[in-house]
């Protein structure tokens, strides 16, 4: 071969490296040449290009001041630790500790790492009784439930059968042919008695806010035929409920008007010897109204250091506000007869008055003593219960005069049923869901869920481990807090309930004192509940 020379890949390559060094070196010169020649035309070039090579701030960049320090816990501070544990056991009991009162501690310096509040979980044995009134409940567990939404004829009508005669299929000691699958009891959990019920308006929760959607619809209180038919069947079946309740054939029961909402319970339920009712939310106005109707009452649950907590009224008050109304008269009487005159003049109604007030009384954020729902709870108990029964019964207040519920009487709800109510399933539905990248089978309630059905809904789940959370009314979460202080569980107030329509098991939970708090989610888990 002419004029071609065989070379090794070795000499290639170090060939071809040699060319790369020199084209760089060839760059590299041309380079400096350029800047030169510009140092001479501008001599702020340097500064720029200075600058340039800098990198730039970031303006959004966090300070290091800002950024939290942490403390490292050394040996020594562990040993101090330790000290002051030793000594806070070892130190004698002198400080006298009154039972109604806090006892404040003081933690060390050193122990002030582990003060940060962490959340109280309540551990029982047995699920308690919640007194508030649920909107929607799901159940979520990690194995499939023992029973379906889905009924068959045979499960549905055992479930209403069972419900309606108030028979526990699995505890009767006579023979039935009632249906004893899970399905069936599953449907037995979810049914209550109602008044009044009307499928086109949701009678709970009774919102007056709410806007009409169409203008079709109909409204009761525009006939006041039709709205004077539902009042006069409402007072009957009102009487029903609360004779079932004083002859102790009726545990509990719930009026949820648009103001505010009245739980009876019977004598024996909660650990209270006597029939009483709880009633929340309340405003002034409605508390001097009860005050006017000579209705005595207490208020359980407002914080000490306010006012007196027992809100009778006394005969020394009567006098006061009787010689104060005498002084107002005698001073106004004058301007009482000209308003008068002029409200005829005008043409208006002669109790106009009365409306204006009613308007007052409805007021709930204005006029209010207490800020929240659970210190305005009122407690009735005994014969003032009578009388809170024909307060209601009679008053008009109990009636909203707008909105789409305008002239309904308020709604009732029962575990046992009375004259005009309606039997009510509640909406279940199953389904599966995802949480924390774990598939969770679940089963979601909705309506309104009263007690009777929360307790035998736990007790049919506790084959296998759950959680519960829980949406309630916010209205009646105080119902949930409340505690009698003289509650105590009774063996004759249970014999005494026996035909309440509850079984034996759930009657002891409804005749226990002990309740706790309202808990948003219930875990079962080992055997126990977990309130949280």
């Amino acid at each position: 071969m002419s004029g071609s020379v065989w070379k090794k890949p070795e000499e290639v390559m170090k060939q071809m490296r040699e060319k790369k060094k020199a084209l760089q070196a060839r760059f590299s010169h041309a380079t400096t040449t350029t800047i030169a020649n510009s140092y001479d035309n501008d001599e702020t070039l340097p500064l720029r290009s200075a600058t340039a090579s800098t990198k730039r701030k970031n303006p959004f960049r966090r300070s290091p001041a800002k950024r939290p320090k942490l403390v490292a816990v050394t040996q020594d501070d562990q040993r101090t630790i330790n000290c002051d544990l030793v000594s806070m056991l070892n130190a004698p009991n002198t400080v006298k500790v009154d039972n109604n009162k806090e006892q404040i501690m003081e933690l060390p310096q050193a122990l002030s790492i582990f003060a940060a509040v962490t959340p109280v979980c309540q551990k029982l044995d047995q699920y308690a009784v919640d007194w508030s009134l649920k909107t929607r409940v799901r159940f979520t567990s990690k194995t499939p439930f023992a029973f379906s939404s889905t009924l068959k004829t045979s499960e549905e009508a055992s479930g209403i059968t069972g419900f309606v005669r108030c028979v526990n299929s699995l505890n009767s000691d006579e023979w039935s042919t009632l249906d004893t699958s899970t399905n069936a009891q599953f449907h037995q959990c979810c049914l209550l008695w109602q008044y009044p019920w009307l499928p086109w308006l949701s009678l709970f929760p009774r919102d007056t806010r709410t806007p009409i959607t169409s203008t079709g619809s109909v409204q009761i209180g525009m006939d006041s035929n039709v709205s004077n038919c539902l009042v006069n069947d409402w007072c009957e079946s009102f009487r029903s409920l609360f004779g079932l309740l004083r002859a102790r054939q009726c545990p509990f029961f719930y009026v949820c008007t648009h103001q505010f909402t009245v739980l009876f319970r019977a004598a024996g339920i909660g650990g209270v010897a006597e029939i009483h009712a709880l009633l929340t939310p309340t405003t002034r106005g409605l508390r001097d109204l009860l005050r006017k109707e000579d209705i005595s009452y207490s208020m359980p649950l407002k914080k000490s250091g306010q006012d007196q907590q027992n809100c009778t009224m006394n005969n020394d008050e009567d006098d006061e506000i009787r010689d104060a109304d005498k002084i107002d008269d005698l001073g106004d009487e004058d301007c009482d007869e000209d308003d008068t005159d002029w409200i005829n003049d005008i043409g208006l109604h002669s109790n106009l008055r009365s409306k204006l007030e009613a308007e007052r009384l409805q007021d709930g954020g204005q006029g209010t003593s207490q800020g929240t729902y659970s210190d305005s709870l009122l407690l009735i108990e005994g014969v003032e219960t009578q009388g809170l029964f024909n307060w209601l019964l009679n008053s008009k207040l109990c009636l909203s005069n707008t909105g789409p519920l305008t002239g309904i009487p308020p709604t009732l709800f029962s575990p046992v049923a009375f004259h005009q109510a309606t039997l009510r399933p509640l909406k279940a539905r199953q389904g599966f869901l995802k949480q924390d990248g774990e598939n969770l089978y679940s089963v979601e309630i909705q309506g309104p869920i009263l007690p009777h059905s929360m307790v035998s809904l736990m007790k049919l789940l506790q084959s296998g481990d759950f959680t519960a959370v829980c949406s309630a009314l916010s209205s009646t979460k105080p119902f949930a807090s409340f505690q009698s202080p003289t509650a105590a569980t009774s063996a004759f107030g249970k014999e005494s309930l026996s035909d309440c329509g509850l079984d034996r098991a759930s009657l002891d939970l409804f005749c226990s004192s002990q309740f706790p708090q309202f808990a948003n989610e219930i875990r079962f888990q080992d055997g126990c509940f977990h309130f949280n």
